[in-house]
Order: C-alpha cells, then structure tokens, then sequence
C-alpha cells in the first residue's frame, strides 16, 4: 500500500511540476507589421485635417514607404513634402491635411517603417521648429 501511495505521489507530483512548468513563462506578443503600428499612431494622435474628411488606409499606407525610400535617398522632410520636389504631401481627391499635420503623420510613419531615419528626421523638424 505504501508503494502505491508513493507511486501515487511521485504521478502527482509529476503531472504538477509538468503543468506548471508554463506557467510564470511570459506568453509571446503578436508582431504588429509596421502598417499595423502607423495605422495605430494616426489612431492614438488624431490628424484633425482628416476630421471632417480623411484618407482610407490604402491611401494612407501607399506614403510610408514612398517617405522611408526618400529619407534613405537622402531627401529631408522638406523635400519630400513640397509639391514641386518629392511630391509626397498626403492629399486626395477630397481630403488633404495641414503642414503641421503632414509631417506629424510622417514621424508616425517613420517611427513604424523605418526608425533608422527617426532621428534625422526629429533633429531636422527641430531645427526648422517644426517639431
């Protein structure tokens, strides 16, 4: 009888140790994609230019890559949201959004795809009090 107590012990304390050997361990976060955290930011800091009427996320998305690619290029912010140089200021066929709105939506941006180029991009807003 002793032995099976023992057996039976030894089995519980197994299934326990088993069992709870998970547990304590933190349980993986999902990566979020890049457009999932920009997507994020411009929800989290409202672009009030888009109040009234805004991109959708296909407009949206279509810029981030656009910017990081001019950034990389060794375009500045200026550059890449002038009309007559980069081209790259977010407007459609019935939004558009302000200066200042503009480059908020390209730090967001930049914060997601490609943060190699955030503090560029912040030391040059700085320098022209734009940020």
């Amino acid at each position: 009888m002793h032995t099976r107590t023992a057996a039976g012990i030894l089995t519980a304390a197994l299934l326990l140790t088993a069992c709870g050997s998970t547990q304590g361990k933190p349980k993986s976060q999902p990566t979020r994609t890049p457009s999932d955290k920009f997507l994020g930011a411009t929800v989290d800091h409202p672009v009030h230019s888009w109040d009234d009427s805004g991109p959708t996320q296909t407009e949206l998305l279509a810029y981030p890559p656009k910017w990081c690619a001019g950034l990389k290029g060794g375009h500045s912010v200026d550059y890449l949201l002038t009309a007559s140089k980069g081209d790259l200021h977010p407007i459609g066929m019935d939004w558009g959004t302000e200066k200042a709105d503009a480059r908020k939506v390209l730090v967001m941006a930049v914060e997601a795809y490609c943060p190699k180029c955030r503090s560029r991009v912040q030391a040059e807003l700085r320098e022209s009090g734009d940020y």
